[in-house]
């Protein structure tokens, strides 16, 4: 997924990207809406426009829920986490920062 996001990067912000042979039309309908509607029709849901304000574990370490800075709670069976990694490194719970 790092790959595909390094390169959706300079394409965004290249004037005429989506014509360099890496999607036929702009990036959001052409990528981000398949992954999107995968996910949905696998019963997942995708949420946009929203910020973690911290991760919750279980005793085992694994992901409890997501609280969000609006206060909402989101559990789930499994996770996609859309940020940049410096703030990811700074949502990591104390945890998992031994984990290398």
């Amino acid at each position: 997924m790092q790959c595909i996001l390094i390169a959706l990067n300079r394409f965004l912000q290249e004037k005429h990207g989506s014509k360099m042979a890496f999607l036929d039309g702009n990036p959001p309908e052409r990528l981000c809406k398949p992954i999107a509607d995968h996910i949905e029709s696998l019963g997942g849901q995708v949420i946009l426009n929203s910020r973690i304000q911290k991760i919750e574990l279980n005793a085992d370490k694994s992901v409890k829920h997501f609280v969000l800075t609006n206060g909402n709670i989101i559990t789930g069976d499994a996770y996609v986490f859309a940020t940049p990694v410096d703030i990811l490194k700074l949502l990591l719970p104390e945890d998992w920062k031994e984990i290398s």
